[in-house]
């Protein structure tokens, strides 16, 4: 009988596998993937710089608006000063009717009242804005049926004056069609005008007038109508029922 070693009997154990090789990564691709890294981070960062910029720039914006509005509504606007500026010149306002009746315009009130035979104010005698270098003047609209015309009277210191600016007038809007004395006793003068849109009827008095007051000028004017001749006129019948 076979003798069998001790060991015979013993369990058969195959040997282990081998490891399996692991391969080494490749350094190409290693060094995408670190690019691709790098340039994602890089990317975030632009986005979030970007995105604050755009943040900045719209509170920016909001807080401009909002300062635009305030000055509009006033609020933030700088008060004017109390006091003009000590260097700042005053520019002295244009000569102006006031609202109280001069003492001219009282005067025509008194002297020319507020009816010419068929003729009726309108309203009431008021200051007029100073002209020709008068020193005063008060002016008056009246109507009747043959129209409408608007008396003024010019207050100068002489009559001498009160003439010149007669002469005024005739540079400025042309000779006139007529010039006549105011009185049959050959004192004063008097200017027709009629024009084409306006015709005008202007006289003063003088030293041989009977009592005047020195220095008046008056001019009434109204619309040219289609009268005949210059008697038709609104401003020469106007002039024709003054009481002066």
């Amino acid at each position: 009988m076979n003798e069998r070693d001790a060991s015979d009997d013993a369990e058969y154990l195959p040997p282990p596998p081998p490891a399996a090789d692991t391969p080494a990564p490749d350094e190409e691709e290693t060094r995408i993937v670190a690019a691709t890294k790098r340039r994602s981070r890089t990317i975030v960062i632009l986005v979030t710089v970007v995105a604050a910029v755009l943040l900045l720039g719209t509170i920016a914006t909001n807080l401009l608006l909002a300062a635009g509005l305030r000055a509009e509504i006033g609020e933030g606007r700088p008060r004017p000063s109390a006091a003009p500026s000590a260097s700042a010149s005053p520019t002295p306002p244009p000569d102006r009717p006031t609202s109280a009746c001069s003492e001219l315009c009282a005067a025509a009130t008194e002297e020319i009242g507020t009816t010419a035979g068929d003729w009726r104010i309108e309203g009431d005698w008021k200051n007029a804005a100073n002209d020709l270098g008068s020193r005063d003047a008060a002016t008056a609209v009246f109507t009747s049926d043959a129209g409408r015309a608007t008396v003024t009277v010019l207050q100068f210191p002489t009559d001498d004056d009160a003439a010149q600016a007669a002469l005024d007038i005739r540079a400025r809007i042309g000779d006139p069609t007529y010039t006549e004395q105011v009185f049959d006793d050959g004192s004063g003068t008097r200017y027709d005008f009629d024009g084409a849109t306006v015709s005008r009827v202007v006289w003063h008095l003088d030293a041989q007038s009977r009592p005047h007051t020195p220095g008046r000028l008056y001019i009434v004017e109204a619309p040219t109508n289609a009268a005949e001749n210059f008697a038709g006129q609104a401003a020469y019948q106007l002039y024709l029922a003054l009481p002066l």
